[in-house]
Parts: structure tokens; C-alpha cells; sequence
């Protein structure tokens, strides 16, 4: 999913939990993934996913905020690598079974080999779908002590488990075959612990409800044209409707519809102004995308968000920086930025150099690589340096990647 103001709510979202960790790294890449699965997960090196179905069944910030602080937690109380560790174990358990069935079968007895393979399998399956639910149970707890240093409501991992529950409703999943404890059992352990004594209504901010209709606009157009009942269905806020329609038909290239539906909006903010321009973009209406994007940046000079906008309009404009600690859709958002001023000014190298650098964020390391051997080839001498510098990382990192996958 690219749009910016969703990926700008959420790193503000996960920067109020994240100071109360104890990871050394507290910045989390961030990536939101259209996908009709119901799932959120993390791997190493702080890198959260979100699939756009699961914010179905997340209708408020405080359950919202409860799925963030579960996932978070995953990552600070290192249960990637536990895993991997307990694999290890148990595979030297199989291996000293598989030599003891070895073993058996060289004295003749085939029952007992067949019972030690099969219990040997089985045990292992069996700790290892525990190991993982008890990361699970204990992410649940880590989260809900986040929540509270944080200074928001333990309620969002329950009303989080509560709505995790609904959706199991029916299935005949048995516990000890899955790797998640069953929803109501880990519900029941949320209740069963301290909670926090104020109950007060914590209503969610217009930032979340614009957000979760941002990825909800996003997961309407996998359904095809049956989109707009998805968004009836699933948003009850007739702004919030018209918004996400106008998104969900601008993807799905209904650009008369999308203007449309956007005339129908009575209110205004970053993210519906962000859709208006762009939205005025595709309709090549310049004056109008640019009307709004001046206001927004007169308001705030930096808004990246706008300036990368600012950088699709004809007139010229300047290069954006990249900076160390950018996060991977700033880095992007930039990049692209950078290269539709190139191509304005018809510096195909340096356009061809920012293309590189973009194919590397998006993890094509060899045609990133392709392209910025090209471009030294064009670069005028001042900035054969940088084209050099950004060559000479890519080929360490792909060293590093080759000798991790001999080890």
C-alpha cells in the first residue's frame, strides 16, 4: 500500500509505544499489505506488516493500539530468534530419535522403529505449536503492560481478543493444532488480569478513523465491483464512506467516479486533502492540485507528504535529501520525488541514479545494481563519487547476503 498519510499515522501511532521497550533499535520499518488474509506479524530487524483485512474487525484506536503493542512485543521479547532456537532443539530430540529407531530396526524390532518415528514426530510438532502459543499468551501480557506505561487503556487487548474471538465464532479449530491459542481462552486471560481503573469512553481520533478507511479503501478493491458494498458494510460514517469510495475508485482508475464522490465530503484533513490532490492530478486539473497542496504546505513548509506532491507538478521545484534515519516509504516518497524533477529538467543520469537507489529500497538488488553501472557511464565527474559510493555498498550487502546463505 502506498499512501502516505496512512504510513504518517501509523509510525506516530507505534512512536508512543515504542519508548517504553527495551529494544535497542526503536525505529520499526513500517509496510501496510492489501491482502484479503487477517493478519499482522513481525520479523527481525523491527519490521511490523499489517494486512489490510484485519482492520474489519479493528473498529476503534484502543484495539488498534492493542494489536501494535502485541506485535511490538514480539519483537523486544526476541520470539523470532527463541523459535528458531527451540527448532534447533528440537530437531537434535528427532535426529537422537531417528538413530534410536536406527538402531531398533538393526535389531530386528519394526514396531518399536515405527513408534519412534511416529512419537518422535509427534512430540516434536506438539512442542513446538506450544512454544508459539506461549509467545503468543506472552505477547498479550508484554502488551497490555505497554499500553499502561504508555498511558492508554488495557480495554484495547481486549476489545483486540474480543474481536478475534467474533471472527473464530463457528470454527472447529482445536487449540493444541494451532500455533495461536483459541481467541476465548486468551480473552480469558486478559480479563482474568489487573486492569486498569478507569473504564471512561476513549473515543477513537479522526486520525485513526481516516486511516482504518484508507486501508479498508484499499482492501474494497479486491472484492472488484463489488467494492462499494464492502465500504457500506464495513463504514458507518457517511464522510468516511465517501472517502474511502473516492480512493477505492481512483485505484481502480473510475476517475469521473472519484471526483464524484469526493464533491460529496463535508469535512477536510490531511488525508482527504492528500486524495483531492492527487485525485486533481489524474484529472490533470494542475491549478486545482495545486491550490491545495500550497495551502497545506503555507500551514506547514516540511509536510513531506506535500512536497513529494508538489514534485508531480510541471513547474520545477528543488531535490528532497535523504536522510539516515528516514523510514523506507520516506525514503520512497522521496525518490520519486527526485526523479519526476529529473526528468522535468532532463537529467536522465541522475534520474536513472534515484531509479536505482528506489529499485534497492524495494529490495531489486540486482537491477539497482544494473542501473547504477549505467549511470556512471553518463555521470558528469562531480558525481561519479556519490553513483560510485552507492555501487560499492550494494556490493558489500550482497556479499554479506551470499556468505549468510553458506553459513
Amino acid at each position: 500500500m502506498e499512501f502516505p498519510p496512512a504510513y504518517n499515522y501509523l509510525r506516530e501511532a507505534i512512536s508512543e509505544l515504542v519508548p517504553f521497550t527495551g529494544l535497542n533499535n526503536k525505529t520499526i520499518e513500517i509496510a501496510i499489505l492489501n491482502s484479503s488474509q487477517t493478519n499482522a506479524f513481525v520479523i527481525p530487524g523491527n519490521h511490523l506488516f499489517i494486512y489490510s483485512d484485519i482492520l474489519k474487525l479493528i473498529n476503534t484506536e484502543t484495539a488498534f493500539l492493542g494489536l501494535l503493542s502485541h506485535e511490538i512485543s514480539h519483537l523486544e521479547l526476541h520470539h523470532y530468534q527463541r523459535t528458531l532456537d527451540n527448532q534447533k532443539n528440537e530437531q537434535a530430540k528427532a535426529f537422537l530419535l531417528m538413530l534410536a529407531g536406527v538402531a531398533a530396526a538393526t535389531a530386528g524390532d519394526g514396531e518399536a522403529t515405527s513408534a519412534l518415528w511416529l512419537g518422535g514426530m509427534a512430540n516434536q510438532a506438539e512442542n513446538m505449536l506450544r512454544y508459539s502459543r506461549e509467545h503468543e499468551q506472552e505477547a498479550d501480557r508484554r502488551g497490555r503492560e505497554l499500553l499502561e506505561q504508555s498511558g492508554h487503556t488495557t480495554t484495547g487487548m481486549n476489545e483486540l481478543l474480543a474481536g478475534l474471538q467474533k471472527q473464530a465464532m463457528g470454527s472447529q479449530r482445536i487449540e493444541f493444532l494451532s500455533t495461536h491459542p483459541l481467541p476465548q481462552n486468551r480473552l480469558s486471560d486478559s480479563l482474568t488480569a489487573k486492569q486498569q481503573s478507569s473504564v471512561l469512553y476513549q473515543p477513537s481520533s479522526e486520525e485513526f478513523q481516516y486511516f482504518r478507511a484508507t486501508v479498508l479503501a484499499y482492501r474494497a478493491t479486491l472484492e472488484g465491483s463489488q467494492y462499494q458494498s464492502f465500504i457500506e458494510q464495513n463504514l458507518r460514517s457517511p464522510n468516511q464512506q465517501y472517502y474511502a469510495l473516492a480512493l477505492a475508485e481512483l485505484l481502480l482508475h473510475y476517475n469521473t467516479k472519484s471526483a464524484q464522490s469526493l464533491s460529496k465530503l463535508t469535512t477536510s484533513n490531511e488525508f482527504i486533502d492528500y486524495l483531492k490532490a492527487l485525485v486533481a492530478l489524474t484529472n490533470n486539473q494542475i491549478e486545482q492540485a495545486e491550490n491545495i497542496i500550497d495551502s497545506r504546505l503555507n500551514i506547514a513548509p516540511d509536510n513531506l507528504t506535500f512536497l513529494y506532491l508538489k514534485g508531480q507538478m510541471h513547474h520545477s521545484s528543488h531535490y528532497l535529501k535523504i536522510q539516515n534515519n528516514d523510514l523506507s516509504y520516506e525514503k520512497r516518497m522521496k525518490l520519486r520525488h527526485n526523479i519526476a524533477i529529473a526528468k522535468k529538467e532532463h537529467n536522465k543520469p541522475y534520474a536513472l541514479y534515484q531509479h536505482a537507489l528506489l529499485q534497492f529500497e524495494l529490495g531489486q538488488d540486482k537491477p539497482a545494481l544494473h542501473l547504477l553501472n549505467r549511470v556512471l557511464k553518463q555521470a558528469t565527474d562531480s558525481d561519479k563519487d556519490e553513483v560510485s559510493a552507492s555501487i560499492e555498498q550494494l556490493e558489500r550487502l550482497q556479499e554479506a547476503q551470499k556468505s549468510e546463505r553458506l553459513e
